[in-house]
């Protein structure tokens, strides 16, 4: 049995899970960390695979970054986030790294819900219950959707670091690759 393959997916889970665990404690991701990751995904698909296996990681990062693009500049992801996934595209290349991005936000929605959740039972936590149905009412009865931003204190309003999703997403398809595609 080949160590390549195991070689990859080691250091892809140590750059994931060291973003993670950085960003739940600093709430942000260190731009030397991915780019040190971005950098050895890159030189070890051209030590493994030659010049294809560094055009597919060149790609992979490339679907990364574009998959979260819009969220960053919708200002629901940060950038760390981005570069982040970008720099796991040099390891799982285009068409992992696509699904590994799928399988984070759907992991990301659900951490989400539970944020959402969890403003049902703290009583002094500010509900966005109000605000959501004001903008279902004002969809449904204009025709045209209406953003209200969450207040100061209220559970949506926080940020949850979503390398965490990225982590337990990546690890969930590496582990069992779910045909997505």
């Amino acid at each position: 049995m080949r160590a390549e393959p195991f070689l990859l997916l080691g250091l892809v889970l140590l750059l994931i899970w060291s973003a993670a665990a950085w960003d739940l404690y600093q709430r942000r991701i260190p731009n030397r960390l991915v780019m040190a990751g971005a950098v050895m995904g890159i030189l070890l698909q051209g030590v493994l695979a030659g010049p294809s296996g560094v055009l597919a990681a060149i790609t992979g990062l490339l679907v990364g970054l574009a998959i979260l693009l819009p969220g960053y500049l919708l200002g629901v992801t940060g950038a760390g986030d981005v570069k982040l996934m970008a720099a796991v595209g040099t390891f799982l290349g285009p068409f992992g790294v696509f699904q590994a991005a799928l399988a984070s936000i759907l992991v990301g929605g659900v951490i989400a819900l539970g944020f959402v959740a969890s403003s049902l039972f703290q009583p002094r936590a500010i509900s966005p219950w109000s605000r959501y149905s004001l903008m279902f009412r004002t969809l449904v009865t204009t025709g045209r959707p209406l953003y209200i931003p969450p207040v100061v204190g209220e559970v949506m309003g926080r940020k949850f670091p979503f390398a965490v999703s990225i982590a337990i997403g990546t690890t969930a398809w590496m582990t069992w690759p779910w045909p997505f595609v």
